[in-house]
């Protein structure tokens, strides 16, 4: 009797933590963007959506292809090579997560704050498509959303869901975060990925640690000094033209 308890209890604590999420997309949401993310210096990147009104995966479109197996390397393992915005974020079951992969370590985390949108009576034309505006004051930044009734999935990019239809451009005010959707698509196949490699963190230590990687010699602790000064002096170089992040209040 002993043993089948061992046995379930094992059992439970490896579908509780295996961390293995799945769901049915029913749309697949290609958009282009333009990062402001740093002083003077632009990126534009392609990003991946897919979801339906409750579940949904969003990340750079390297990402996505390598998350989900879809990459062909032709014979050379580039799997590591992706685009500049590396978070990822995965809505299942009302629990939303942020993962990443910096100089090789795995983090995450997770939360559930529900957007408050407000609606306007203006509309635009986007690729087609009759949108609708909305906005919302998050992360630091006023948002300006344009969405589409049309498709009833309730989804954007990044954290930006729960307007009653699809989010077809996202923008700040201060234009540093620019994404338009350039093509919509059925989708018919699961989504899966297995989170339990990356290491769950609150929010406040993952975003510390993001920054002590990117941005300080945390990942370089086998260093003469006068190589860390020259290092933290790349660092330093490096934080002013990068560091702009989307949320510039992340606890806002």
């Amino acid at each position: 009797m002993k043993k089948l308890f061992l046995f379930f209890a094992v059992s439970m604590f490896s579908v509780i933590f295996s961390q293995k999420l799945s769901f049915d997309p029913t749309i697949k949401v290609t958009y282009d963007s333009k990062l402001q993310l740093g002083e003077k210096y632009y990126h534009n990147q392609r990003f991946v959506l897919v979801g339906n009104s409750q579940d949904y995966y969003f990340g750079a479109a390297q990402n996505y292809l390598n998350d989900t197996g879809r990459y062909e390397s032709k014979g050379v393992d580039t799997r590591a090579i992706s685009d500049y915005f590396q978070e990822r974020v995965i809505k299942v079951d009302n629990k939303t997560t942020v993962f990443t992969i910096t100089m090789e370590s795995k983090v995450r985390y997770e939360e559930n704050e529900p957007l408050r949108w407000v609606l306007y009576s203006d509309t635009k034309i986007i690729n087609g498509v009759k949108c609708q505006m909305a906005a919302t004051n998050k992360f630091g930044r006023r948002w300006i959303a344009y969405f589409s009734k049309d498709y009833p999935q309730s989804l954007g990019p990044y954290k930006f869901v729960g307007l009653p239809g699809l989010i077809f451009e996202l923008y700040d005010t201060r234009d540093d975060y620019h994404f338009t959707a350039i093509k919509v698509e059925k989708n018919t196949e699961e989504f899966n990925y297995n989170l339990s490699s990356y290491k769950l963190m609150s929010k406040k230590n993952y975003l510390q640690a993001r920054y002590n990687m990117e941005f300080t010699l945390a990942g370089f602790p086998q260093m003469d000094e006068e190589m860390r000064k020259q290092t933290q002096e790349i660092f330093d170089k490096k934080k002013k033209m990068y560091n702009n992040p989307l949320e510039l209040k992340p606890f806002e």
